[in-house]
């Protein structure tokens, strides 16, 4: 071997067995997470004007907490399965929604959850596919028996998979042969996606739909159920269904810090009952060896308000408008803000045994990137 096939070769070696250890310490991204998005029909009446529906100015107000994440992930609650648009029980809003929602940043849009079938196989086929052709990337579904029951996203070469489950679909059943689309909650279904997942990304995070409603408190059966996740791979779990916030936990695995969002609340209804009208953007900085290494829990509040007689809804992030208020806002709003940011929703408590994969997972996948980075840019010469 000649001198400079040598220099070329220990190059490489140094190349794939240090850098990739020291970018796996460098990297960081950023995740801006929140709860059940709904579209009541007294908000869908507020958005139509013109002859046509404009959802956008409702998250006017918190589209720069969320745009400038990495990934952004929002519960959609309510099918887009056409005309005639209705409300609860069973949900079918316009198109534009999603409009709104790409508007406001968000990338990941799950539909496990217990509306998903309220318009049928017919109407959840329908919401899939305006998500895909908006170009944002839909979770807790699919259209064939082909296509994978979990979604891989990248960022800054992490890959990042999701995976969604729903308790119930309020009784709606669909024929024996569509039962391939979506998943209900399985212990069982659960740790054989989960045994997928850690072998081929970097970070796993599972989203439930499930909880008991109007209490702020989790149920037995939640607990044991993010905590089998955790146990065998997920890095964190995120949940809704509630309608009002639970709190964030976070869990030491070893030099890992994992995240269990109990439930994130609403981020937008017409709900009235004792907090429904709040909610979070959760945002977290996620690191592939440390895990969690922060939590910055943006708080809202749906804010109900006429003009010249006409309801509208818009998303205020709580801080910013207890710091500056505006024309819009009450002394009765004023003093719901402040009651809102009261609440403490983070919560650091206990430890668990970390599982034996969860640093091979994290460094082989990453290996393996840079190491296709590096046939791609290198030129041999001889």
């Amino acid at each position: 071997m000649g001198k400079f096939p040598r220099i070329v070769f220990w190059s490489v070696f140094f190349y794939l067995n240090l850098f990739p250890c020291s970018l796996l310490f460098s990297i960081e991204i950023t995740l801006s997470l929140v709860g059940d998005v709904m579209f009541h029909m007294p908000t869908v009446n507020s958005a139509y004007s013109n002859g046509k529906y404009h959802f956008e100015n409702i998250f006017e107000h918190v589209k720069k907490y969320i745009e400038k994440s990495d990934i952004a992930f929002c519960n959609l609650e309510t099918t887009l399965g056409g005309y005639p648009y209705t409300g609860y029980p069973r949900f079918s809003s316009p198109d534009e929604v999603l409009d709104a929602l790409k508007y406001a940043g968000f990338d990941i849009i799950n539909v496990a959850n217990n509306h998903m079938l309220d318009r049928g196989v017919f109407g959840l086929r329908k919401t899939l596919e305006q998500i895909k052709r908006r170009g944002l990337i839909y979770v807790g579904a699919r259209f064939t028996p082909l296509e994978k029951l979990y979604k891989i996203v990248e960022a800054k070469g992490l890959r990042i998979s999701f995976v969604s489950f729903t308790y119930s679909t309020n009784g709606i059943h669909i024929d024996e042969k569509y039962k391939y689309m979506f998943m209900y909650i399985s212990k069982q279904t659960l740790l054989s996606i989960l045994d997928e997942m850690k072998k081929i990304s970097e970070v796993v995070i599972v989203y439930f739909h499930y909880g008991n409603e109007y209490q702020t408190a989790p149920t037995k059966e939640q607990i044991e159920l993010a905590y089998l996740a955790l146990d065998n791979g997920a890095d964190m779990v995120i949940a809704s269904h509630p309608h009002v916030l639970q709190h964030v936990k976070l869990v030491e695995y070893g030099p890992k810090t994992k995240l269990i969002a109990y439930s994130l609340g609403n981020f937008l209804s017409n709900m009235t009952a004792p907090g429904t009208d709040e909610g979070v953007i959760l945002n977290i900085t996620y690191h592939p060896v440390k895990g969690v290494v922060n939590v910055n829990p943006i708080l809202t509040w749906v804010h109900r308000y006429t003009v010249e007689n006409k309801f509208y809804y818009r998303i205020l992030p709580v801080g910013d408008y207890l710091a500056s208020t505006d024309r819009f806002l009450s002394k009765t709003d004023i003093k719901r803000l402040s009651q809102i940011a009261q609440k403490k929703l983070v919560e650091r408590k206990g430890k668990r045994q970390p599982t034996s994969t969860n640093f091979i997972k994290s460094t082989t996948p990453l290996k393996n990137y840079f190491y296709n980075q590096l046939m791609n840019s290198l030129i041999f010469s001889y």
